[in-house]
């Protein structure tokens, strides 16, 4: 599919050298911001970031619709470091932000600051956390950035500073709200470390400060939080956490006396998707899959008595994966389609994924007949599985398949 690209793109090197010009690089250029975005999008998707780097490049030529500039920004900057291509994320960062004097967003902050605690340069990542001063990056520091640093810190077995921070950060602006995955990265620090009793102690901190938040400013809190019970919420999220020490100490009946007397649980409140994958993830990683399927009902449940509680689709690939782990196949396609969503790429490809061809080719065969038809993507899964069962036919005639749609996308954008 790379060649296709080749093609209108005019070549796929990736320059470092600042252009002042949109023409510098590359002829005829489109700077029109959302056709840059969903270019950049598209490229890094079928893996060409040498491309994407070069269109997101156009990004700094237009200040209108700023939105769209921000995130193909984030975007590439996201990609570069997802690929670990630290020095080339490092690059785009100063030619968007410091060369081009764009403002960034906190996400591309905090890519910078995770792509150095990835490296282990801890300190570097903390002086540049310290470098951005109020005003100059849009939303910094976010609730994202206090688990980027949180998380690298434990990582970096600097618990002490990790729990400094976040008591730090809780007292300022919209920081009053404690965040509980936060909290969350240093407990499991000290469960890590079999800590148990620090990791009650944060708990315990945890409920405190949030407590003393939500009474200071119960009107906003509630605002925030009006779908679901945030304080109960939060508190379950971390007790997921535990649940999985006990489970990994051996001792079930701890683990399970954790997740009935859950606040959510022994309440009988509504289940916010987080926690509920949270919890879901645990138990059928320990064989309860009896518990896993009822909470997921009760999820479903109350998704269907209240418009604003909708079942994430999260949520029901967690289920359906765990169908195929189980080798029921036609009870995952009926779990997905049962929630609401329509057979599409992530059903189709599971199939294939997991072996199931007979039924991929009945999903496939009704996907391939609608108007859109499959994207160029949902076929590489197809082509593995067609080779891997010696179906060579099938195989060729799914990649001529896979250059049709391939070249129509690339029409479609370029």
């Amino acid at each position: 599919m790379m060649f296709l690209i080749g093609r209108v793109t005019l070549g796929r090197r990736f320059s470092t050298a600042v252009a002042r010009r949109a023409e510098d690089i590359m002829a005829n250029p489109d700077c029109r911001p959302e056709d840059i975005c969903m270019r950049v999008s598209y490229l890094g998707g079928v893996g060409d970031g040498n491309t994407a780097a070069k269109y997101a490049r156009l990004a700094v030529f237009s200040r209108s619709e700023p939105e769209y500039t921000a995130t193909t920004c984030q975007h590439i900057i996201g990609s570069m470091l997802q690929e670990k291509r630290h020095k080339d994320a490092y690059d785009l960062y100063d030619y968007f932000f410091k060369q081009h004097e764009l403002t960034p967003n906190s996400q591309c902050c905090n890519y910078m600051i995770e792509s150095r605690f990835q490296q282990g340069l801890v300190e570097e990542a903390l002086d540049f956390h310290r470098s951005i001063t109020p005003g100059m990056a849009s939303g910094y520091p976010s609730k994202d950035t206090l688990r980027v640093l949180t998380k690298g810190l434990v990582h970096s077995g600097r618990l002490d500073q990790a729990e400094a921070l976040l008591k730090a950060r809780t007292t300022v602006d919209r920081f009053i709200f404690p965040d509980h995955v936060a909290f969350n990265n240093l407990i499991r620090g000290y469960l890590d470390l079999g800590n148990l009793d620090k990791a009650n102690l944060v708990l315990h901190e945890f409920k405190r400060m949030l407590s003393s938040s939500i009474a200071r400013s119960k009107s906003t809190y509630e605002f925030f939080n009006d779908n679901y019970p945030g304080y109960e919420n939060s508190v379950t999220f971390l007790t997921a956490t535990f649940m999985d020490y006990w489970f990994k100490q051996g001792k079930e009946v701890e683990a399970m006396e954790c997740y009935n007397q859950s606040l959510l649980r022994a309440n009988k409140l509504p289940v916010c998707p987080e926690t509920g994958n949270a919890l879901l993830k645990v138990l059928l990683r320990y064989g309860k899959k009896y518990h896993a399927w009822a909470l997921y009902h009760q999820m479903f449940d109350q998704s269907g008595t209240d418009s604003n509680r909708r079942l994430q689709v999260g949520t029901v690939h967690i289920m359906v994966n765990e169908c195929f782990d189980m080798g029921r196949c036609s009870e995952a396609i009926e779990t997905y389609n049962k929630a609401g969503f329509s057979t599409g790429g992530y059903i189709i490809t599971s199939c294939f994924q997991n072996g199931f061809l007979s039924e991929a080719d009945s999903l496939f065969a009704f996907a391939d007949s609608l108007a859109h038809g499959p994207a160029s993507a949902s076929f590489k899964p197809i082509l593995h599985a067609y080779l891997k069962a010696g179906r060579i036919d099938d195989a060729l005639e799914s990649s001529n398949k896979m250059i049709d749609a391939a070249l129509k996308e690339v029409s479609d954008l370029f």
